[in-house]
């Protein structure tokens, strides 16, 4: 018997690729039952080419209104993945069969997401990567640009627009300088910088003639399609790395605050390097030992250069 379902993740881009095992696991066990989303943001564009994802819906700030879409849509289960009141509301005051919120069961965040789904859909299984789609005429438009720079294709993502409020997640610009030049005199290719708009004016700093800023110039959209077809992702914990191991591209994450107990890249093209001081995974926003004017923490400090080029190296990742 078919059943409507209704998965709802308001958080960041990362957050909602790790979400993606969900409707994918539910469709390969149960084709006929109809998942729909509900989110907000930039992250609605992740999964409007989702093939496991049958509706979105966008929460657009008006409790109400979005309450009564809902109510309409009469769901055989909600799951819900935060722990919010609001959405607390959704999932009560629209009048599910059956409600289920984020359990803790299992380490990493994309085994918390779906053992929560599997307490009310119980015959799923885990899958061993994440799963986003592209839009085909954009995934070709990237391609061709791509195809005018010699390969291989190297993407690095040093983020930074939100270090304020992540610290920890920063690494030294000037390591990411040494390790573009080096991957470039070892592997040849071209060297991709990707990231949002806000961080231009850092990721400027990198521009030495040797490498290609994009970041910026693409949607993200389009950033997804930039990533889909790497030969290998290089970033910071954030969202990108999430997104190009979703697309089962060889990626490797630099840890500092945040453990890879519970964040690593999932499935099996995932690496990270990590620091190696004492004071590292403390999940803090905000560094107690950054002094004022500083950008980069103790923790991910200690991640060398040469720990990245190990890694590629020792898993032969290029």
């Amino acid at each position: 018997m078919s059943k409507k379902i209704l998965i709802i993740r308001m958080g960041a881009i990362g957050d909602v690729v790790h979400t993606s095992v969900i409707p994918y696991s539910i469709k390969q066990k149960h084709p006929e039952y109809e998942i729909h989303y509900l989110s907000r943001g930039a992250s609605l564009s992740l999964l409007e080419n989702c093939p496991y994802v049958d509706k979105i819906i966008k929460y657009d700030e008006k409790t109400f209104d979005t309450l009564k879409i809902l109510y309409k849509e009469r769901y055989d289960i909600i799951i819900s993945l935060s722990r919010t009141l609001r959405d607390y509301i959704f999932s009560y005051l629209s009048f599910p069969k059956r409600a289920v919120f984020r359990g803790y069961k299992g380490d990493l965040w994309v085994e918390n997401y779906f053992y929560t789904a599997k307490r009310v859909i119980k015959d799923i299984e885990l899958p061993d990567r994440l799963y986003l789609s592209n839009d085909e005429k954009i995934e070709e438009k990237i391609s061709d640009i791509l195809n005018e720079y010699p390969k291989p294709h190297i993407v690095i993502n040093p983020g930074r627009q939100s270090n304020n409020a992540r610290q920890g997640r920063v690494w030294n610009l000037k390591k990411w300088k040494e390790l573009s030049e080096k991957l470039i005199e070892r592997y040849g290719g071209t060297v991709f910088v990707n990231g949002s708009k806000g961080e231009v004016s850092f990721h400027e700093e990198l521009n030495n003639g040797k490498l290609v800023l994009f970041t910026g110039k693409f949607s993200l959209k389009e950033s997804c399609a930039l990533l889909s077809l790497a030969d290998i992702v290089i970033s910071v914990d954030s969202g990108p790395a999430h997104i190009a191991a979703a697309y089962g591209v060889n990626t490797i994450s630099i840890l500092g605050s945040t453990s890879p107990d519970k964040i690593k890249p999932y499935g099996k093209n995932g690496y990270y390097v990590e620091p190696t001081n004492k004071c590292r995974y403390c999940w803090k926003k905000k560094c107690k030992y950054l002094k004022e004017g500083e950008i980069y923490s103790p923790c991910i400090e200690t991640v060398s250069v040469k720990s990245v080029l190990d890694k590629i190296e020792t898993e032969k990742l290029l």
